[in-house]
């Protein structure tokens, strides 16, 4: 009798009648994502906030047990992602100010393109960014398309995470925000990285998402000032 890979309850059938979850889950491929992005679209299902409360509680261990088939009680990445980036765009909309008198013209642009455009150029960025991490921890039981999940998931978190930072903006202060943002987001993914890579070395685990993420910041950095530029002209 088939065993379901959620909740362990043995039966019969295609579903478990104890959680619904189909007995046979398939690994998680580009076919997959791709046919889980057109679902997006036309369901949103149950399960967000234990999505979120997962994400926030245990990064990483969330993730490796999606993929390993416990997927009933959790959003989809992408759906997640959808409802986390139009959340933290609308508030980076909100919060920020245009450009304060005296500032550069590529300044009041940067902030231009940051309030309008920042969350549609990370999202543009996710392919990038999963093949720059599955580059880093690339293994035979670690694929391109189960890269994108985990950090698809964790971008979500980390757009949210920009939100409270971008909110200290609201009060006065001497310091630029990005010096708690940075630390923060790199904190997090390497708090991910070390409970999804487990059985990995830790230190090796540190500094390979380290690396991953100087370039990955380098990399949108480099692109988003090539961008400003073509703008201004």
């Amino acid at each position: 009798m088939p065993i379901c890979m959620n909740c362990e309850h043995e039966g019969t059938g295609k579903y478990c009648s104890e959680c619904g979850q189909p007995y046979q889950v398939k690994r998680v491929t580009v076919s997959s994502i791709l046919h889980e992005v057109i679902h997006l679209f036309t369901h949103f299902e149950k399960g967000f906030g234990y999505t979120l409360k997962q994400l926030l509680l245990h990064p990483g261990v969330m993730q490796r047990k999606y993929l390993a088939g416990q997927r009933s009680k959790h959003q989809k990445p992408f759906s997640t992602f959808f409802v986390c980036a139009t959340l933290s765009g609308l508030a980076i909309y909100l919060i920020n100010t245009p450009a304060h008198a005296g500032a550069t013209t590529f300044d009041e642009m940067r902030e231009h393109f940051y309030r309008h455009y920042f969350v549609l150029f990370q999202s543009a960025m996710i392919p990038f960014y999963t093949l720059v991490f599955w580059l880093a921890f690339q293994s035979k039981n670690f694929n391109y398309a189960e890269s994108l999940v985990l950090l698809t998931y964790t971008l979500s978190i980390l757009l949210l995470l920009i939100i409270f930072t971008n909110i200290i903006d609201l009060f006065p202060h001497k310091f630029e925000t990005y010096f708690i943002e940075i630390p923060l987001m790199a904190g997090y993914m390497t708090w991910t990285n070390l409970s999804f890579f487990n059985n990995s070395n830790n230190w090796l685990v540190i500094i390979k998402s380290i690396i991953a993420l100087l370039i990955c910041w380098f990399a949108s950095n480099l692109i988003t000032t090539q961008l400003i530029n073509w703008m201004l002209h």
